[in-house]
C-alpha cells in the first residue's frame, strides 16, 4: 500500500509539473496525433489538395455578409437617404435610445476632443494645436475651417458625417473611419450641433434645398456645386473661394470671368477653358499668391458647363 501511496504521489508530481510549470526540457506530448494532425492555416500552402489554386486562405462566398456586417442601414452608415443624398436626419435607433441626442452629443464631446480638437480646436474655431505649427513640413496649406461658420451650420448632418467617414479635399482631412466607430462618428456630429454650432437643431435642413436637374447644365447647378449642396462626394467650392471679394483659402469668384490670373505659368484669361482645367488639373497653373492646395475633381461635362454658367453671373 505503501508503495502504491508513493506511486500516485510521484505522478501526481509529474502531471502537475507539466501544467504552468517552467522547465528548459522538450514539451511532453502525450497524444502525438494532436500535434501532427493535418490542417490548414492561413498564409500557407494547401497541402489536402482540397483547393485547386493551393492557397488556405480563401475569398468569402460571393453575396454572403459576415453576422453583424450587413450595416443595410443607410442614413446610419452612410449618411445618404433613400434617394442617396446626404441626410438631414440623425439615425432613428440613435434617437430612439434613452436621452436621445442629448446624451449621444455628451459622448460625442469626448469623442471630438480626442479626434478633432487638435486641428479644429476645442472650441471648434478651426485654431487648434496643429495649426499653429509654423515649420513648413507641417503648415497647413488648406487650413481647417471654423465649424461656427454660416457654410457649417447650413451643412446637412448626414454631410459632416461623411466628411468624417471618407475625409475630403483628396485626403486634406483624411479618413477617420478606421479610428472611430459609426456611432461616435454620429455622437461627434451631435456635439458640433449642440455644443459648438449652439441654437443650431441636430437635424437641421440645412437651409432651402436646392433641386436640380442632373442631366442639363444650369446655373442652378453650379450654385448647388458651390455651395455642396449638389453630391455628397464633391466638397463646397465656397469652403475656399468667396463671391464677395474677400480673400480665403484660394481666389474670390467675385468677377473672375473674363479676368486675367498671374499663374506660375504665365498672365492667363478666365474661360471656360482654363476653369476646367483648374478644375481637372488644379497644379498646371496656380494663381500667384495661394497655396498650391486644390485637389483634382472629376465633375463631368455637364458639371462642368454648369460651373462655367455660374462663374459668369458673379459680377
Amino acid at each position: 500500500m505503501r508503495h502504491f501511496l508513493l506511486g500516485a504521489l510521484a505522478a501526481s508530481s509529474l502531471l502537475s509539473g507539466c501544467r504552468g510549470g517552467e522547465s528548459e526540457l522538450p514539451p511532453i506530448h502525450l497524444i502525438h496525433n494532436m500535434d501532427t494532425q493535418e490542417k490548414g492555416k492561413a498564409y500557407r500552402r494547401d497541402t489536402s489538395g482540397l483547393f485547386a489554386d493551393g492557397r488556405v486562405m480563401r475569398l468569402p462566398v460571393d453575396g454572403t455578409v459576415a453576422q453583424g456586417q450587413l450595416n443595410e442601414d443607410d442614413v446610419k452608415f452612410r449618411g445618404v437617404n433613400a434617394e442617396g443624398n446626404p441626410t438631414h436626419e440623425f439615425p432613428a435607433d440613435l434617437k430612439a435610445r434613452e436621452g436621445g441626442l442629448d446624451v449621444l452629443a455628451e459622448r460625442g464631446a469626448a469623442r471630438y476632443a480626442i479626434y478633432c480638437a487638435p486641428c479644429h480646436g476645442q472650441d471648434g474655431g478651426g485654431n487648434g494645436k496643429v495649426t499653429q505649427r509654423t515649420d513648413a513640413d507641417a503648415k497647413f496649406q488648406v487650413p481647417p475651417p471654423s465649424l461656427k461658420d454660416d457654410r457649417i451650420k447650413e451643412m446637412l448632418a448626414g454631410k459632416i458625417f461623411a466628411a468624417i467617414t471618407y475625409g475630403v479635399n483628396n485626403g486634406n482631412m483624411g479618413s477617420y473611419a478606421s479610428q472611430v466607430p459609426v456611432e461616435d462618428r454620429w455622437a461627434i456630429v451631435a456635439h458640433i450641433r449642440k455644443n459648438i454650432q449652439g441654437g443650431v437643431e441636430y437635424e437641421t435642413q440645412g437651409g432651402p434645398a436646392i433641386q436640380v436637374d442632373k442631366t442639363v447644365a444650369s446655373v442652378v447647378m453650379g450654385e448647388a456645386i458651390y455651395k455642396g449642396k449638389y453630391d455628397a462626394k464633391f466638397a463646397a467650392c465656397s469652403a475656399c473661394h468667396t463671391l464677395d471679394g474677400n480673400k480665403l483659402v484660394g481666389p474670390t469668384f467675385k468677377g473672375i470671368w473674363g479676368r486675367n490670373e498671374k499663374t506660375n505659368a504665365g498672365d492667363v484669361l478666365v474661360d471656360a477653358a482654363y476653369v476646367e482645367e483648374s478644375i481637372l488639373q488644379p497644379m498646371a497653373k496656380v494663381v500667384e499668391g495661394y497655396p498650391p492646395a486644390m485637389p483634382p475633381y472629376a465633375f463631368n461635362d455637364v458639371e462642368l458647363e454648369s460651373i462655367n454658367l455660374f462663374l459668369q453671373q458673379q459680377k
